[in-house]
């Protein structure tokens, strides 16, 4: 049996999170009706062996999540410098609804690139495609060394194990088996913004713009978070570090943090949510304020969710970390780590 991906053009333009179906406690529509590329027992008996959440959906639901999936898979120049340029970045992400796309691409267009410079949007569930067109724009522009930029805010994930695949960096995929990239170049990896004390800042920073009495103010980090448990509790000791940078530099009465783990089994995120509420609901009881920012890069849906699962509660940031001026300073330090990288390897 095959079942059709859904990619007509009235589903991609929905507003709705990566995978399919809001988490608001209603079942996803029925899209079996619609056609489009087919998916094989095979696949479907992958996914719902690799995520945990498809295991909820039928096999028509986990098409359509499929085909917005692939949908969401781009690649494009953000900046397109003369030909013989012997380097070459390569940013990846997970790839969002617009604005949120612009966002990623206006931040990375104002960092003044002396490089070529493309990007690929998508977890490549499905399809590595457009990755490898990114990749091979970078070599027909001359690029010999490429630098990747994961820009992602979690390190230990099934997307960035998804990548690592692609790029020959592990064996098995943590989706599908899509094709990996074919490429003369070399790679110089980054590391991801996720642990960088710049993001704590510019969280702080994000905590003061609705903070009025410090002291009496518990602040929240949010996190959209990783599927698994045991990844999660790395992502959290990560978030701890950040939690207390905030603590200490903002003189708030508290902080804690925590992730929906937002493509997780719908019980395992409205538990992290109710935990989360709980928090909040018990300051403001004893008379305190509660301000919530998140580890978001941009006003994705991810972030609306959060705003809502927080609403009544809390006095919600919505920006993105790569909406502040500062995130710029970590694509700055990053590119020239690689190029050092290089030019100690020659």
């Amino acid at each position: 049996m095959k079942i059709q991906l859904a990619l007509t053009t009235g589903m991609l333009v929905l507003a709705a999170p990566a995978w399919p179906g809001a988490h608001d406690g209603s079942r996803p529509m029925d899209h079996s009706a619609h056609q489009g590329h087919q998916m094989t027992d095979e696949q479907l008996t992958t996914l719902r062996r690799k995520i945990p959440l498809y295991r909820e959906y039928t096999d028509e639901e986990i098409a359509y999540g499929m085909s917005r999936m692939m949908a969401k898979n781009k690649w494009g120049w953000i900046a397109e410098t003369s030909a013989g340029d012997k380097v070459g970045i390569l940013t990846l992400a997970h790839g969002f609804d617009e604005p949120a796309n612009e966002q990623f691409r206006e931040t990375f267009r104002r960092s003044g690139a002396d490089y070529p410079t493309t990007y690929a949007f998508g977890m490549a569930m499905m399809g590595s495609g457009h990755i490898q067109e990114a990749v091979t724009a970078l070599e027909d522009a001359g690029a010999e060394t490429i630098i990747v930029l994961p820009t992602t805010t979690a390190d230990n994930s099934t997307l960035i194990r998804q990548w690592d695949y692609i790029f020959g960096k592990r064996e098995d995929s943590a989706y599908l088996d899509v094709p990996r990239v074919q490429s003369k170049a070399r790679f110089i990896w980054t590391e991801t913004p996720t642990a960088h004390p710049l993001m704590a800042k510019i969280m702080l920073d994000y905590a003061r713009e609705n903070s009025t009495n410090p002291a009496n103010e518990l602040v929240i980090i949010m996190g959209h978070g990783p599927q698994s448990t045991e990844d999660n509790a790395k992502e959290l000791e990560i978030l701890s570090r950040h939690a207390a940078f905030l603590k200490q530099e903002g003189g708030f009465m508290d902080v804690k943090f925590a992730n929906v783990q937002d493509d997780s089994p719908r019980a395992v995120r409205a538990a992290n949510v109710e935990v989360i509420r709980g928090w909040a609901q018990a300051a403001l009881d004893a008379g305190h304020e509660v301000l919530v920012v998140t580890t978001a890069l941009t006003q994705s849906g991810v972030v609306k969710r959060m705003g809502r699962d927080v609403d009544g509660v809390a006095v919600f940031n919505d920006k993105g970390l790569m909406q502040h001026p500062r995130f710029i300073d970590w694509i700055d330090e990053v590119v020239a780590g690689g190029t050092a990288e290089l030019t100690a390897g020659l």
